[in-house]
């Protein structure tokens, strides 16, 4: 029992530092494309909320993880515990499932395949949104569907790219470049447009 409550915590343990290292590398490809250095405007509570932030707003993510838990955890476990039942044996053939439970190198590469999947679609999101994006910028292709309103009253019609606790990142009409505002002090309101054709 005890094992088994230890391997689901290495894998939780595990699965927060991955996502968290890749959530850095996803965040600083997006925004350094277009020549946002992301880690000087991010507070320590973003970077460690960011696998939270990532698994609500990449619903595959949350997908692959309950399928890596469901393998590497959950399987084996029900396995164990129902083989020599016989409405087990009817549905699952025994034998093959024993043979595949008693290797760990083959869930060890489930949840490696199922970890690599995951970086790859992170990390091809993350590169391909910022190269979509920075070629928007360029080519003054950006919708500016969204308003930013200031404490000074000013408002702006803006293409908001990203945000996070201290700071909205956005692009003004006209411009090429990302404009950068903290949000305590100086944005009043913001409004984002929710339906994007971007």
């Amino acid at each position: 029992m005890e094992t088994n409550q230890l391997r689901i915590q290495d894998l939780l343990s595990f699965g927060y530092l991955y996502l968290l290292l890749l959530g850095v590398i996803r965040d600083s490809l997006y925004f350094g494309l277009m020549g946002v250095n992301i880690i000087l405007y991010s507070s320590v509570t973003d970077i460690l909320f960011s696998p939270l932030a990532y698994l609500v707003d990449e619903p595959y993510l949350t997908l692959f993880f309950v399928l890596a838990t469901y393998f590497a955890v959950i399987q084996p476990k029900f396995h164990q515990k129902h083989k020599g039942k016989s409405w087990y044996k009817r549905i699952f053939d025994e034998e093959k499932r024993e043979e595949r439970f008693s290797k760990p190198s083959l869930i060890s590469a489930e949840l490696v395949f199922v970890t690599f999947m995951i970086s790859s679609m992170l990390l091809g999101t993350g590169l391909g949104r910022g190269i979509g994006m920075s070629k928007k910028m360029r080519n003054q292709e950006c919708k500016h569907n969204d308003r930013v309103e200031f404490v000074d009253g000013e408002t702006e019609e803006v293409a908001i790219i990203g945000q996070n606790s201290l700071y909205i990142f956005y692009v003004m009409k006209g411009q090429t470049q990302v404009a950068i505002s903290p949000i305590n002090g100086v944005v009043k309101r913001i409004e984002i447009d929710a339906i994007k054709n971007e």
